[in-house]
């Protein structure tokens, strides 16, 4: 009963967002194609950087897996609470859903952008992280399969390094900081090896990254400018 509901609130407030409509037609329709050059855009060497920075920073934990998880073990320390639930991507892009509709509904377009974003930034990474568990099958320290990388990591850096992209640190710490607390958490949780944690988050933060591109490719323009009694030039940035 109460996941109708949620379904239901959600399909009402996004409705707003998919409905607006400006000179390249349609919101809805120019999510799809965007969503379709994140993943070419994912491959680039930025990513490539992030990627082999984390995966090396995997491969470090990795020597430590064991006996992260055998003091797990052994001290059986209380669970984090709430880790789970942030990181479940059922959590993540519910709430890009509803940013992004609010967003549009009130009139916020940076809102609505921010919105826009952090969908995009779930649907990127939550698929790779699918294929690479796929392609790993990596046994979980409680035994389950799919344990690399961590999908609860990857949805929790995903979404905070967009709000770092659109709002800095004063958003950035704090859910940088939450994204920190639920990968702990999966690891104390004995849901997945501290390595499956740290690969997710650069993983999270890569594909951040590549849907807030946009937010970092500036533009420098040059034009001539006629004053009176001379010229010069007029040099505008845009982003």
């Amino acid at each position: 009963m109460w996941k109708a509901l949620v379904v239901a609130i959600l399909v009402a407030v996004s409705a707003p967002a998919f409905a607006q409509q400006d000179d390249e037609g349609s919101f809805a329709g120019r999510f799809v194609r965007d969503v379709g050059s994140d993943y070419q855009h994912f491959f680039s060497v930025e990513n490539a950087e992030w990627l082999g920075f984390g995966g090396a920073a995997a491969l470090v934990m990795h020597a430590g897996d064991d006996t992260i998880h055998q003091w797990v073990v052994d001290n059986n320390p209380s669970s984090l609470s709430g880790g789970h639930e942030y990181g479940s991507q059922y959590v993540q892009i519910p709430l890009a859903i509803a940013w992004w509709g609010i967003g549009a509904a009130t009139g916020s377009d940076r809102n609505a952008a921010v919105g826009r974003d952090l969908l995009r930034a779930q649907l990127s990474v939550v698929s790779w992280t699918y294929a690479i568990k796929l392609a790993t099958n990596r046994t979980r320290p409680n035994g389950d399969p799919r344990s690399f990388p961590s999908g609860h990591a990857s949805n929790s850096f995903a979404t905070a390094m967009v709000l770092q992209e659109h709002f800095g640190w004063k958003l950035g710490v704090p859910a940088f900081l939450a994204a920190t607390y639920t990968g702990v958490s999966r690891v104390i949780d004995n849901q997945h090896w501290a390595s499956d944690v740290v690969f997710g988050a650069f993983l999270g933060i890569a594909s951040g990254r590549t849907v807030t591109l946009h937010m970092r490719d500036s533009r420098v323009t040059f034009a001539p400018l006629s004053v009176p009694g001379g010229g010069g030039v007029m040099v505008s940035v845009t982003r």
